[in-house]
């Protein structure tokens, strides 16, 4: 039996039977065949960074992590072919060399491009979708041990851009890629009520833009990123104070005091605000500014709302710390994601707003996570599979329009259920019962 296994977080845990680190397709193919006919589970993990048991399993644990080799750029289609193991910030570094760029990224780059494909990760623009749907193509091993090749015209690319590990063990993905470019960061300071008030013309105003609210203080931050023919890197300086400085040092100590002495937090808060959440201008290559250094552990819960009440979300959301009591020890986080096309995708079909709630573990954060989701679902809200929720499959079904029709190419790719875990029981839809 293999060692306890754990996210980032270490919120989710589990004690997997044995962990496989496959170097090539046909290994995959093969465990997946013989875990078949011996009825064992099997589930793939990335970087471990979801919040949510997603990648959780007392079976069979399949590591991709040496699986992250560039198999193809090319230039002239914008696009590139990967191994699904490769984390964001070595493919980042591979298409700088080349003079290309992802037109979109999330917030921390440590992920692998299969985990980021599983959960829907996104970052925060109206023009971009989330990664998932720059996706062109995939090789998937299904829960047969059949190698599915996927491209543009397959009608199971929707289906799969946001597969939640449920349709089979992606080995490589192809996606689209631009040329590099360069972003000018700009921050502006609004008081609490003037971002309610213009939070639809604030989520156009700029190509990327994403504000944050530290609770118990009356500002929110916006961030509003550009291109710019503007020469410029973060330099290590820069990113070595993030880390250290405001992640590790700054936010570390909100977090700390969150755990132990938490009616010190509004004061903390403020004490951040006054010395982080500044105005200024920053430039840089794309994925240093739309990235960030990874923060001190804590915990998540975020939905994706229809983008007309992103407003209405946030105001309820410190409506219920303030009546709730409970003390916040880190931001709140309001970002925006274009529509896409993925069945199972936060932002299928709808211009979204992600909001994040985010704390360490401290006292009340249980019953303010679950007064968070009861009032984003009563808002038309959707899960990120990746962070906590305690959404019913019954409701995960009612918020997503295809979700039968996902169900049912889960049960046509894996019908002995080889890639189940606790997670997938738990959110699945079953078959709908005939009249």
């Amino acid at each position: 039996m293999a060692p306890t296994s754990s996210n980032w977080s270490r919120t989710q845990r589990c004690t997997p039977t044995r962990v496989e680190q496959p170097t090539t397709e046909d290994e995959i193919v093969a465990l997946v065949t013989a875990a078949r006919t011996t009825g064992t589970k099997v589930k793939v993990v990335g970087a471990r960074h979801s919040w949510s048991d997603i990648a959780m399993s007392d079976g069979v644990i399949v590591s991709l992590d040496r699986m992250q080799e560039v198999v193809e750029i090319d230039e002239q289609r914008g696009c590139v072919r990967v191994q699904a193991g490769i984390r964001l910030d070595r493919l980042n570094e591979a298409l700088a060399a080349k003079g290309l760029a992802l037109p979109i990224l999330g917030s921390v780059c440590e992920q692998s491009l299969a985990g980021v494909m599983s959960t829907g990760t996104h970052g925060s623009s109206l023009v971009h979708g989330n990664i998932p749907s720059f996706v062109i193509g995939l090789r998937l091993v299904t829960g047969t041990g059949e190698l599915v090749v996927i491209d543009e015209e397959h009608p199971l690319l929707n289906a799969a851009r946001v597969g939640l590990g449920a349709l089979g063990i992606i080995t490589e993905v192809t996606i689209r890629v631009g040329p590099a470019f360069q972003l000018c960061e700009t921050t502006e300071v609004l008081d609490f009520a003037s971002a309610l008030a213009n939070m639809q013309a604030i989520a156009r105003s700029a190509e990327y833009v994403k504000l944050w609210w530290l609770p118990h203080t009356s500002e929110v931050i916006v961030f509003r990123c550009e291109r710019t023919s503007e020469p410029g890197e973060v330099s290590r300086l820069l990113r070595w104070v993030d880390r250290v400085i405001v992640n590790m040092l700054l936010f570390g100590l909100v977090l700390w005091l969150g755990r132990h002495w938490p009616g010190l937090i509004p004061a903390a808060n403020g004490l951040v605000a006054r010395t982080y959440l500044k105005p200024r201008c920053t430039v840089g290559r794309s994925d240093q500014i739309l990235s960030l250094a990874m923060p001190p552990r804590h915990r998540e819960t975020e939905y994706a709302l229809p983008l007309d009440r992103a407003a209405e979300a946030l105001s309820r959301t410190r409506a219920l710390i303030e009546s709730s009591g409970v003390r916040v020890n880190f931001i709140t986080e309001v970002r925006f994601v274009k529509a896409d096309d993925g069945w199972m995708s936060p932002a299928s079909e709808r211009d979204s707003c992600q909001l994040g709630a985010y704390m360490a573990q401290a006292p009340g954060i249980d019953g303010y996570f679950a007064g968070f989701e009861e009032q984003m679902k009563q808002l038309g809200g959707r899960p990120h599979w990746g962070k906590e929720f305690r959404a019913s499959a019954k409701e995960l079904r009612e918020m997503y329009p295809r979700a039968d029709a996902w169900a049912q190419k889960v049960r046509e790719l894996d019908p002995d259920g080889v890639f189940r875990n606790p997670f997938l029981d738990r959110v699945l839809p079953a078959p709908r019962r005939r009249p």
